[in-house]
């Protein structure tokens, strides 16, 4: 049956004006407003999650400690947030450095006076072993001892003191290197004496990251905290009848724990201990150091402490 234009439209006017209808139309559009407005909630919660962690605004928890690190780009994290496995060298100027050994480069020679250039090398080479065997060596980093390379130095031109500082080394069951490998720069240079001995003066830096060896400390899953402790030595060789006299020295070491025993090893200072030692009262506090300025002349003397100013 057909139905009729007029009576279609009455239909409708029928239907509009059912308060059944409105009712629901009614609900419908509070619902909507909610999920608009819930929506719009979560968003500026999100934004303001993000300013809370970005903004260390911690309350009780400590600044070194992550807020939705699993969230965050590791490249923006703030600098009291933990260094990881991901990326050992963030923030550090080290990230270009180059790997281990082969960052250490022998100055090419020439013959002078009765010294063919062929004996320099000799001598320049024996330094870079004396530097890789004590800084880069993974059996020394590991605690071992380098005897062949200390071999190389006159007894008599530096006491135990000095030759114990030269070698740098981790407790295997405090932590151990990162397979990233140490980093490293610096320059080497020489000369030959009016006497005819090779003197040669060297300034490096090595810098460490360093694993907990006790396991549990992942800042996210896969990830363990690395902490980085950076090395920097100045010194001076002669060589005298085939052996290597130092000469004047000088060492610092950051991101090292200093209240730590004199047992011949370096201790990391993760993120909770450098936080602890920010805080260190002023007659405490560790002086502040910036070992990537290779201007600085160190101050003479071995194994001096301090706060980086970055590692």
């Amino acid at each position: 049956m057909s139905v009729e234009p007029t009576d279609y439209v009455a239909r409708l006017r029928a239907q509009a004006s059912d308060p059944a209808l409105e009712e629901a139309l009614r609900r419908d559009r509070i619902a909507r407003r909610l999920k608009i407005a819930l929506a719009a909630g979560a968003g500026v919660a999100l934004l303001g999650g993000f300013g809370f962690w970005l903004a260390d605004s911690t309350g009780e928890r400590p600044p070194y400690e992550p807020y939705g690190a699993e969230v965050l780009d590791e490249e923006v994290w703030p600098l009291e947030w933990p260094y990881t496995g991901d990326m050992p060298f963030r923030n550090s100027p080290a990230s270009g450095w180059s790997a281990g050994a082969d960052a250490i480069y022998v100055p090419v020679p020439m013959a002078s006076g009765d010294l063919t250039a062929k004996e320099i090398t000799a001598v320049l080479e024996d330094v870079k072993t004396l530097l890789v065997e004590t800084n880069v060596s993974q059996d020394t980093l590991e605690g071992g001892e380098p005897t062949a390379a200390l071999a190389l130095l006159d007894p008599r031109g530096a006491d135990q003191a000095l030759r114990t500082d030269l070698v740098t080394r981790f407790d295997p069951e405090e932590a151990y290197l990162h397979e990233s490998g140490v980093r490293t720069r610096g320059t080497m240079s020489y000369k030959v004496s009016q006497a005819g001995e090779v003197v040669v003066r060297v300034d490096y830096s090595f810098v460490y990251p360093l694993v907990r060896a006790e396991a549990g400390h992942e800042v996210v899953p896969g990830a363990p905290e690395v902490a980085r402790i950076a090395v920097r030595r100045q010194f001076t060789v002669t060589s005298k009848g085939g052996k290597l006299v130092l000469g004047a020295y000088a060492s610092e070491v950051a991101n090292h724990d200093c209240s730590a025993p004199e047992d011949g090893r370096l201790h990391p200072l993760f993120a909770e201990g450098r936080w602890k030692a920010s805080q260190a009262t002023k007659g405490d506090r560790v002086p502040l150091a910036d070992l990537y300025d290779e201007t600085r002349v160190l101050t003479n003397g071995p194994g001096h402490c301090v706060t980086p100013t970055g590692t």
